[in-house]
């Protein structure tokens, strides 16, 4: 829109009611059909703001006094700009038209983009629902994990494997949120898909560099995936059918103007796709999931609002008749927001949580399935004011973590399997925040914050004794004390966190940042990647928490007005107390787990390139890392020393990591899309020789993770377009997965010769094949 369209708007207050800082409010509609329209994006003086319109297309904003350049921009339609004079409150609504002509301009939005000027925060990253379904998935899901490890810092230890591994952090040191609750399981089918619906899903903000102080209990970064909110003046809803997922999703209002309910549910159908393989143990394996969410919305007048959200995942995996498991997550929480003056809002959140998975094995002698999981209740409290020229926000939050006793259980009625069952922790962490940010001129902000976190691990629990001057171990246990009430041990921690931003010529910027992070509840696993059968562990007398200290600095630069734009990141980071596995360690059922593991320091560093292509009929982005983890075991004992105490890669280092995701516009809201995927394959200890003793072959094994696997290589490409049926408001969706139909390894695993008799490696692939996938989608509504 040239500077001449642009519309001019005053708004003035009274003489005697003059103030620095004026709030700015309107709706956004779709010129075409009269309704709102959620997820439009909201530009002040050519940058993006942070602030989308809610389901309601209702946007806030508060401003300082005087002249502001305000954009509405919001996929497929044609944005506004407003020239504001704001010297009083005011309300501006507005209307977008639908781009009917064929594209051959795109504009490609993505908000880390648009933020790195006007945000001091080092190593963000922000994505509305419209950017994320432009990357191709498996399955043809658009998905925010998927996403997320095609952006610069992100990746994960392999395909089949929970979780996300985040600027050379282990996946339990991430905080992943769903609207600031904590989730504690977030993966379908093995890692291969997350649980956040995209049809409910509005945006996300992953923090990986200097962490706001209003998030804690995570030693890497913070995740937080904020929903949709239901549409409460009409109601509509889509329904998807695909090859491997179908899908059902409704909105619409249950108080018109003041309530509104958004409900989706999706369940995979993708077994089908299992019986087409050779393989016989393929063939005879089964893979189901499911996610179910609900949203309630009221507005009880323009500065109160209260909201309720609900997450059931559940899922079940069998390899052939030799193991499976099985998982499932809910996640619930209740939100108050409240503007109490014009300067100062309240914001009030209780959740509840619970995750519980097993492991069974039904083809032995005696069929069995282990059990363990948790649950937590959390609550948070905050304020926000905001001054002429800073953000003050205080508050206070709280987490009661109760873990459920670890079980041993027949599998089937004939099982000749004993119960077992072992009782665990129970811990209570709360933490006082606060935080300000500052912003003396347009070119500069300080954001300076502060969190004290303090953990308690309460009663009843058993803490057995070792003999000291020995390694612990159940040979030098010398006895126990039982706790029946109380706390039995505390742990606390000053967390500071620093960040500015300077911007020069408006297009180059300069971040640095500082935070200092506390973990109390970490993952134990007995395999080399995340599964869904990790155990949540609390921290005791012997498990020490967690300490990180994270830096982080940036350069920013936008070229041909905001056409490309680049960022170059570098960070360091050390942690405190990381766990790490004796050899040999035996995790599950066991009452003595402190003797199975041993902690050290843990050290990460890197550097990340992002080029993004914004404006065009092609855009995309190219993000590229280099990255080590490393760990050392710290003990005075070397005979549990691993590695003889020296450094050694992390399962997750993979030091270079290489995206490309590209999009074609080719007009009539058609998108071809390609997202491309390399990385230095991960470590693994392997075979470094065979010696003979007695005709027999002998391996000796190398140092931990002294060897890789194999690079990974992988292309997937999506097509989307409109459907078919021209009477009906339809979306088609066709994708293919690991196009070249790699066989990327996952691990290396070592079998006997059967004439020699010595062990030779092998390689494990979870997928070796293309996997295409073709989704419909219906949307109708009621107007």
């Amino acid at each position: 829109m040239a500077q001449s369209d642009e519309a001019q708007v005053v708004f003035k207050a009274p003489e005697n009611a003059k103030k620095s800082k004026y709030f700015l409010t309107g709706k956004v509609i779709f010129f075409e059909t009269g309704e709102p329209l959620p997820g439009v994006s909201v530009h002040i003086d050519g940058f993006f703001t942070g602030i989308n319109t809610d389901a309601n297309g209702q946007y806030f904003v508060s401003l300082d006094s005087g002249r502001h350049r305000i954009a509405f921009r919001h996929f497929g339609k044609q944005g506004k700009i407003y020239q504001v004079d704001l010297y009083g409150d005011g309300v501006l609504d507005t209307e977008l038209t639908g781009l009917q002509f064929e594209l051959d301009m795109f504009t490609l939005r993505s908000e880390e983009r648009e933020m790195i000027v006007k945000s001091p925060i080092t190593g963000v990253t922000k994505m509305n629902i419209d950017e994320i379904k432009l990357v191709p998935t498996l399955l043809g899901e658009p998905d925010v994990f998927n996403v997320l490890q095609a952006m610069p810092g992100v990746t994960s230890v392999g395909e089949g494997s929970a979780g996300l591994n985040i600027r050379g952090g282990q996946a339990d040191q991430n905080l992943i949120l769903m609207n600031e609750a904590i989730v504690l399981s977030n993966s379908h089918a093995l890692g291969f898909l997350s649980s956040f619906n995209g049809d409910v899903v509005q945006n996300f903000t992953l923090y990986k560099g200097a962490v706001p102080s209003n998030f804690g209990g995570r030693s890497a970064s913070a995740l937080n995936i904020e929903m949709r909110k239901g549409d409460k003046e009409t109601w509509k809803g889509s329904v998807s059918l695909g090859t491997g997922v179908s899908k059902l999703m409704l909105e619409g209002p249950l108080v018109k103007e003041k309530t509104g309910l958004i409900a989706a549910a999706r369940r995979s159908n993708a077994n089908w796709l299992l019986r087409q393989v050779d393989n016989t143990d393929v063939r005879a394996s089964d893979i189901r999931f499911h996610d179910l969410y609900l949203g309630v919305s009221h507005q009880f007048s323009q500065k109160n609002n209260l909201d309720l959200n609900i997450l059931n995942t559940g899922d079940y995996f069998k390899f052939s008749n030799n193991f499976g498991f099985e998982w499932n997550n809910f996640v619930s929480s209740i939100t108050s927001r409240n503007l109490i003056t014009d300067d100062f809002s309240l914001v009030g959140m209780a959740a509840y949580g619970s995750f519980n998975n097993g492991f069974f094995e039904p083809s032995d002698i005696d069929p069995s399935i282990v059990k363990n999981g948790l649950y937590y209740y959390q609550g948070k409290i905050s304020g926000l004011w905001t001054l002429d020229k800073a953000v003050l926000q205080g508050g206070i939050e709280g987490v009661l973590y109760q873990m459920r006793p670890e079980k041993l259980e027949p599998f089937t009625p004939q099982s000749g399997i004993q119960p077992q069952s072992i009782q665990k922790q129970k811990g209570l962490e709360w933490a006082p925040f606060v935080s300000t940010e500052w912003t003396p001129n347009e070119n500069f902000t300080l954001m300076a914050g502060l969190r004290y976190s303090m953990y308690q691990q309460m009663a009843p629990d058993t803490v057995f004794l070792y003999e000291e001057g020995l390694p612990i171990s159940t040979s030098t246990q010398t006895g126990y004390e039982f706790f029946e009430n109380g706390k039995i041990v505390g742990y606390k921690g000053l967390e500071p966190r620093f960040s500015l931003r300077y911007t020069w010529d408006k297009v180059n910027t300069f971040k640095a940042g500082f935070a200092v992070l506390n973990q109390y509840l970490q993952t134990i696993s007995n395999a080399t990647g995340p599964t869904p059968i990790d155990l949540w562990q609390l921290s005791t007398t012997y498990i020490l928490p967690q300490r990180s200290q994270n830096y982080s600095v940036g350069y920013f630069r936008s070229l041909k007005e905001n056409k490309w734009t680049a960022s170059l990141e570098g960070f360091f980071r050390t942690t405190k107390n990381q766990l790490e596995y004796r050899d040999f360690a035996d995790l599950f059922l066991n009452r003595q787990l402190e003797t199975e593991l041993i902690q050290g320091q843990g050290m990460a560093f890197g550097a990340e390139l992002m080029i993004q292509k914004n404006i065009g009929s092609v855009t995309g982005w190219l993000a590229y890392t280099f990255s080590r983890s490393l760990i050392r075991t710290v003990s005075p004992f070397r005979e549990i020393q691993v590695n003889g105490g020296d450094w050694f890669p992390t399962n997750f280092d993979r030091p270079h990591v290489l995206s490309l995701v590209t999009s074609f516009h080719l007009g009539n809201q058609r998108d071809f899309n390609i997202n491309v995927n390399y990385s230095t394959g991960r470590p693994v200890t392997g075979l470094y020789s065979n010696y003979v003793v007695g005709g027999v072959f002998v391996p000796n094994f190398g140092d931990r993770n002294q060897f890789r696997i194999p690079n990974y290589f992988r292309i997937d490409l999506s097509y989307l377009a409109n459907g078919p049926v021209r009477a009906w408001d339809d979306k088609i969706n066709i994708s293919v997965y690991n196009l070249l139909g790699r066989r990327n390894a996952y691990s290396v695993f070592f079998q006997r010769d059967g004439q020699l008799q010595r062990l030779v490696p092998y390689q494990l692939a979870i997928l070796g094949a293309a996997f295409p996938s073709i989704t419909y989608t219906v949307n109708f509504s009621s107007k």
